[in-house]
């Protein structure tokens, strides 16, 4: 029996390994120093908004493949599996800007149910074109606790772990036969893996108590973007900022004010019309998305113990910038297919 360790236990490495053990994987431990119900700066999954999008291009079809696995899933679980928290949500996007030479953002109709174009007529001040559609959305506590539920359930373990240095250096503690590097900006720091391409993503929102709101709204323009995401259990994301150069890990009071100023614009209903000073504000976030110049790296290599030899397994899942919920199941997918592969050496 392949025992399995999952460096990692964000919601990609929570999904491959619900995966993995329900594809006949029965050892399998994802470790991590930070692990559910922690909340730190460090630790990006508790801090997503979550709704279930898709952030590729029309031009990115591993992505849209990806992705679509992936709304297979939280269909299945939206209407199956309420404990887990993934409800159905509508939702409506707004860009403010056209889309560059070769780019069609309404790709999406192939994805999402009950797409349709909003009239010219309909749109907000200041934008030129829009969409309404329907998604999923879920409450991040209560979805990283299921997962964890899973995992336990089927036979799987979590563990916390003090800060990894290498693979290598799991390799050799545990005498793994399959590794599963899930560690998304870690990736750039780990001694044996070094990726250059991973680059962060700065994120600051703020959870506020709306119960009455049961609709995401997203408005792109080139210097702002807006969302507000319901997550069904009474509480609202509203954002945000996706900063690849600002490093500070606490929120910044200013940018906390301008956030809630355009949500209110393009949601006034969140405070009932009362104004932007109104909101029932009950936290507000900074994390640090793991971007990768490359997109995900979905790879599969053979390394060997430096103390016993044996070969070992090892697959690479990270670099899911700001989509890594929206990615988890079909990437998790495409992990137990590289396993599956003969070759010891593949790409997805």
């Amino acid at each position: 029996m392949s025992k399995v360790v999952i460096v990692g236990a964000g919601v990609s490495g929570l999904t491959t390994a619900v995966d993995l053990l329900k594809n006949g994987y029965k050892d399998v431990t994802v470790i991590g120093q930070y692990i559910p119900g922690d909340i730190t700066v460090g630790y990006t999954s508790p801090w997503a908004g979550a709704s279930i999008l898709s952030f590729a291009s029309s031009k990115d079809v591993r992505l849209q493949e990806i992705d679509t696995d992936a709304h297979k899933v939280f269909k299945h679980l939206a209407e199956n599996v309420p404990e887990s928290s993934v409800i159905h949500c509508p939702g409506v996007q707004v860009n403010d800007e056209e889309d560059e030479d070769g780019e069609d953002s309404f790709w999406v109709r192939k994805l999402y149910p009950k797409f349709a174009e909003i009239p010219k007529n309909k749109l907000p001040e200041g934008s030129c074109k829009g969409y309404t559609f329907e998604t999923y959305t879920l409450s991040v506590p209560k979805y990283l606790n299921w997962l964890v539920e899973q995992i336990t359930k089927l036979g799987g373990k979590v563990q916390r772990v003090n800060a990894i240095e290498s693979l290598q250096e799991v390799i050799e503690s545990s005498q793994c036969d399959i590794l599963i590097n899930c560690t998304a900006l870690g990736a750039a720091k780990l001694s044996d893996v070094r990726d250059s391409n991973m680059y962060t993503v700065r994120g600051q929102t703020i959870l506020v108590d709306a119960p009455h709101i049961r609709q995401q709204i997203y408005r792109d323009g080139k210097d702002r973007i807006v969302y507000i995401i319901p997550r069904g259990d009474g509480t609202v994301i509203c954002g945000g900022t996706k900063d690849t150069v600002n490093q500070n890990l606490n929120a910044e009071p200013e940018l906390t004010k301008k956030l809630l100023e355009n949500a209110y614009k393009a949601c006034p209903d969140l405070t009932h019309g009362q104004g932007p000073d109104k909101f029932k504000i009950v936290s507000i976030n900074v994390g640090f998305r793991p971007g990768r110049k490359q997109g995900i790296r979905l790879e599969k290599e053979v390394r060997a113990s430096a103390v016993s030899g044996k070969k070992v397994t090892i697959v690479h899942n990270y670099g899911h910038s700001s989509h890594g919920y929206q990615s988890s199941w079909g990437c998790s997918q495409r992990v137990v297919k590289l396993l599956n592969e003969k070759s010891l050496v593949a790409k997805l």
